[in-house]
């Protein structure tokens, strides 16, 4: 049993939006690739949402509800809601956020900022670009986070707002976004953003700005030089006569925490299956030999790890269409909840 607090990745791309309508066709949801998958391996077996949430609508806020109180009886502090900002107030899947407020939702969450630009990636082609216009765009996204930092639900670390970036080295002014959000949390009451990098190894140079860091990518560190060869062909170029990749859960991710943290800042992160197949096909990359024992071999060296980090992360809850969940499904039932209780205190 574990004292820390786990924070899950949530997608909120479980609602139409017009945007997606007009780049994938009507009525597109994250549930559309999910039901269209296919598997390519003899062991790829494709999860499917079971009951008690189903193929639900985000648009009903009172399913958020349901999903928290089904993470939070399994050990799950938070979710971290990736939320996109692209500049000049331009946001998309926005509603799950707003329905917090406007409906009194009751969920432990944070925002994760999803840093980076829209692409159809098995075309190459730019949909929405993110955008970085200085300080004045910086204070207009402050304030847009502002009524959750004050929402009493909003998840926060000695009266800090936790904030996630994602990648942060790709934003060219990090420090200006940094100390404008600090200097304007302080001046609405706060104590300071406490922020959280993703896409950052601790010896990063920018990690010193960070409060603490993650870096999911490193679910790839275990590969052998062909296999980043063929991944680049596969994944870069887009050759996919060579894929889908294919990895294997249990040397890829058990090793990954058998080791002394780097610093005090590094966070550990559960990994819940991986299979981007079912999004991008030929082009995506499958994890075999995730199951409940792999996975329970994931939790346990994840919560014993780096002891002076109170967060673990969770990747993720609910993106179905990459094969990493942990709500309720038609292979494991609930299984990977009762897994993530019997860690947490």
């Amino acid at each position: 049993m574990s004292n820390k607090k786990i924070i899950a990745y949530y997608l909120p791309q479980f609602h139409e939006i017009k945007e997606n309508n007009e780049w994938w066709g009507p009525g597109f949801t994250e549930w559309t690739a999910l039901k269209k998958a296919k598997t390519y391996f003899k062991n790829q077996e494709i999860k499917k949402p079971v009951e008690p949430l189903g193929y639900y609508s985000l648009d009903n806020s009172k399913v958020m509800e349901q999903q928290y109180e089904l993470a939070s009886k399994s050990g799950v502090e938070a979710f971290c809601i990736w939320t996109y900002w692209f500049g000049e107030g331009e946001t998309i899947l926005q509603k799950p956020l707003e329905n917090i407020l406007k409906d009194s939702v009751k969920v432990k969450y944070c925002i994760g900022w999803a840093n980076h630009s829209w692409f159809n990636k098995t075309k190459g082609i730019l949909l929405k670009e993110q955008k970085y216009l200085g300080e004045k765009d910086y204070q207009d996204f402050f304030y847009y986070a502002l009524p959750h930092f004050k929402n009493e639900c909003y998840l926060k670390d000695n009266n800090r707002p936790v904030v996630t970036i994602f990648d942060p080295q790709k934003i060219p002014d990090l420090n200006v976004f940094i100390d404008c959000w600090q200097e304007l949390a302080k001046k609405n009451g706060f104590d300071g953003v406490y922020f959280i990098g993703d896409f950052t190894k601790t010896d990063d140079q920018h990690a010193e700005k960070l409060n603490a860091c993650l870096d999911s990518r490193v679910m790839y560190k275990n590969r052998n030089f062909l296999q980043r060869v063929v991944e680049k062909l596969v994944r870069k170029h887009r050759l996919s006569f060579l894929g889908p990749i294919k990895y294997d859960y249990k040397k890829m991710i058990i090793p990954l925490w058998n080791r002394t943290p780097s610093t005090n800042k590094e966070i550990p992160i559960i990994f819940s299956g991986w299979d981007t197949t079912i999004r991008h096909g030929k082009l995506g990359v499958y994890y075999d030999n995730f199951n409940m024992d792999t996975f329970e071999e994931n939790v346990r060296a994840e919560m014993s790890f780096n002891n002076k980090q109170e967060y673990v992360f969770l990747k993720s809850w609910n993106e179905w269409a990459e094969g990493n969940i942990v709500e309720p499904d038609s292979i494991n039932g609930v299984e990977a909840l009762k897994i993530l209780s019997k860690y947490v205190k």
